[in-house]
């Protein structure tokens, strides 16, 4: 490329003078950059302003339907290092009497403290926990390779524990991997290896399961055998804790057990007895009445008249009745939809424990209730339960048990339940999860409340988005204002992003008038406005600025008051069902959700919309400016060739000037010369 010098010719410096002309000619570039610096910003500000619309859309979504938070309870332990708990909306509110007896754990037994370098003899045997099993072969060893081969073959069924006690010295531990009675770790097999170890100590001894029967007096019907009494004129009481139950009097009943009892062959009833002859008489009964004078009482100006009455009470003779015999216990089973009963009478000489073998007429079947009954005098029975035989053949009992193997036991209001674990107890009280930590000498209030905490945040949460939304919204949508003409200029920076578009105008009013609106509605206690439950927006004489702004106001001790009292209402106001189709459809936090919409719908929605029009414009923009990048290039390119020839036209002009000043010179300078010759 030829090295040019500007300006040779003519004396000008062409270099600024393109650059002069080609800034002029730049200019529709720099408002094109300006008019996408808008748009951008534009684009900014909705994006922002959507956040803002969700925010406003997902806190009202919050405040009706499934996500509604006023049902909520809170469970309340009085000891929390007994046990704590959780409650859902189906929780009955209340307190609870609630006493951990025994908490669950896992069967953990171990071996003899061994030294490490002890060689153990080769043996098989089998672990079994809960019906599963795994078989051990052993092929002797150290106790380490002993625990690597029952971790290798019984991982699902227990845990192990190789752990260092003194010195040299180790035991080995097995640890059952479920918690409670089911879980017991049952071994068989070669005793010789397990004994050398110290797992067992010689053959299972015999023992038996016993499901004890805790009474409630909701659950005691009447007798519905064939066997009932003509007449009834006795009474019964449970004693303290479910543990016994007193008849007096000639009474029948069925109590109801919490559930069915399976019967083994040589299952049976196993329960205590009393008997007690005679009841006694309540005292002070009058034996006769007599009519006496006629009296009359004065009152304050009324006269009444009456009679004394003596009469003579006579005692009733009811001739003696005869029965198979005076005091009894029996059971019901169903089988194939029929009631299977069977009675067993005691005689009054019964005290203390008894033992019916209920196995022999109930094989295989399921006790559902156990019948009580007592035709005279007063019958006590306590301490019942329902034990069976464990089958223990070929099992060894274990030597060192570090834990055994015991169900949670609580007490619920006096009623006795136990279950497999400690954690999660569901099944227990309606809509209470327990996890219980350790026993209790005393019982511990688990007190039921409305929990206010969730929902007065839900309405807090509401509230800030929305005056943030406001806040935003003003300041976008901002008019700058003169007060002279020709000032707009000056102030037009001052106007908002969005100034000027009536679509967020309109939707700010229209989101004003919604939440402040009055929505009528079927509950008991109806709210129907904002305003009832501590949100407003300003107090009463307030000033007209803070008013006007339409920000709302929290006040909390009336917006926990009004959720506390009345939660049935505060949920109606936010959200109801006017049709009956179990769909919300009217309240203001509903009216909200629809309202917004249009606004925030994913996809394609307004701001979403308004978004890619200011992307079009953007991209015109773009393309705008690359033209007229493209077109100043050409531009100066001509302005440099056409200054380039000016250069070069008065360079040739010069140099013709200067030649033919040099031949005048030239010419002038010969005619002298000649002169002096001649």
């Amino acid at each position: 490329m030829p090295i040019t010098i500007s300006g040779m010719a003519s004396g000008m410096d062409t270099d600024a003078v393109i650059e002069k002309l080609v800034n002029v000619e730049s200019r529709p570039i720099r408002q094109l950059e300006i008019r996408k610096k808008n748009h951008n910003s534009r684009k900014d500000g909705l994006n922002t302003l959507g956040r803002h619309l969700n925010d406003i859309n997902d806190a009202a979504k919050d405040l009706f339907g499934f996500r509604a938070s006023y049902t909520d309870k809170n469970a309340v332990s009085s000891d929390s290092s007994v046990l704590d708990a959780k409650a859902t909306n189906d929780a009955d509110k209340g307190v609870k009497k609630i006493k951990v007896i025994q908490i669950a754990s896992s069967h953990r037994i171990s071996t003899d403290p061994m030294e490490e370098p002890a060689d153990l003899p080769a043996g098989k045997f089998k672990i079994e926990v809960n019906g599963g099993s795994a078989a051990i072969n052993f092929k002797g060893g150290k106790l380490k390779d002993l625990k690597e081969k029952i971790d290798e073959s019984a991982s699902g069924l227990v845990t192990t524990s190789y752990i260092l006690k003194s010195g040299h010295t180790y035991i080995l531990t097995i640890q059952s991997n479920r918690s409670g009675a089911k879980g017991e770790i049952k071994l068989t097999g070669d005793k010789e290896l397990l004994s050398r170890v110290g797992f067992v100590d010689g053959a299972a001894k015999d023992r038996k399961s016993e499901i004890a029967v805790s009474f409630d007096s909701r659950y005691f019907t009447s007798y519905l055998g064939d066997k009932k009494p003509e007449a009834e004129n006795g009474n019964i009481k449970v004693g303290e804790n479910g543990a016994s139950v007193t008849l007096r009097g000639l009474l029948w009943r069925e109590y109801a057990l919490p559930v069915d009892m399976p019967v083994k062959e040589d299952t049976r009833l196993e329960f205590d007895v009393s008997y007690l002859e005679k009841i006694e008489e309540g005292a002070g009964l009058p034996r006769r009445l007599k009519v006496g004078p006629k009296e009359t009482v004065n009152i304050k100006g009324i006269i009444l008249e009456g009679y004394n009455i003596d009469r003579k009470r006579e005692d009733k003779k009811e001739e003696p009745k005869s029965f198979d015999g005076i005091m009894g216990i029996g059971v019901v089973a169903v089988d194939n939809g029929k009631r299977k009963e069977k009675i067993y009478a005691l005689g009054t000489d019964a005290r203390g424990g008894q033992s019916i073998d209920v196995g022999r007429d109930f094989k295989n079947a399921t006790i559902s209730k156990i019948i009580l009954y007592c035709n005279r005098g007063v019958m006590n029975v306590s301490n019942v339960r329902i034990a069976t035989p464990e089958e223990r053949k070929d099992w060894l009992e274990p030597k060192n048990v570090i834990a055994l193997p015991q169900d949670a036991r609580i007490t619920v209001d006096g009623i006795e339940v136990t279950r497999d674990r400690n954690d999660d107890l569901t099944d227990v009280i309606k809509g209470i999860s327990l996890n219980l930590k350790r026993p209790s000498s005393h019982e511990i209030d688990l007190t039921v409340e409305h929990s206010i905490e969730t929902s007065v945040e839900k309405i807090r949460k509401f509230v800030d988005a929305y005056n943030k939304y406001l806040d935003y919204n003003r300041q976008v949508t901002k008019a700058a204002i003169t007060k002279k003409p020709g000032d707009f200029d000056k102030v037009s920076s001052q106007s908002g992003l969005l100034v000027g578009d009536m679509i967020l105008t309109r939707l700010q009013g229209t989101l004003q008038t919604t939440v402040n609106s009055a929505y009528p509605n079927n509950a008991d206690q109806p709210i129907k406005m904002l305003t009832q439950i501590g949100v407003s927006t300003g107090a009463i004489n307030a000033e007209w600025e803070s008013i006007k702004s339409g920000k709302l106001i929290v006040d909390e001790a009336q917006l926990k008051k009004a959720v506390m009292e009345n939660p049935d209402g505060v949920a109606a106001f936010f959200g109801s069902d006017t049709d009956g189709d179990n769909k919300p459809d009217n309240g203001m936090a509903f009216k909200v959700v629809y309202v917004l919409k249009p606004y925030v719908t994913p996809g394609k929605n307004i701001i979403a919309a308004q978004i890619e029009m200011e992307d079009n414009s953007i991209k015109l923009a773009d393309e705008g400016i690359k033209r007229h990048e493209e077109h100043l290039k050409k531009y100066e390119e001509k302005l440099r060739v056409k200054f380039a020839r000016m250069e070069r036209a008065i360079s040739e002009t010069n140099a013709q000037k200067q030649w033919m000043r040099n031949q005048l010179d030239s010419f002038s300078g010969g005619g002298s010369d000649n002169k002096k010759d001649k």
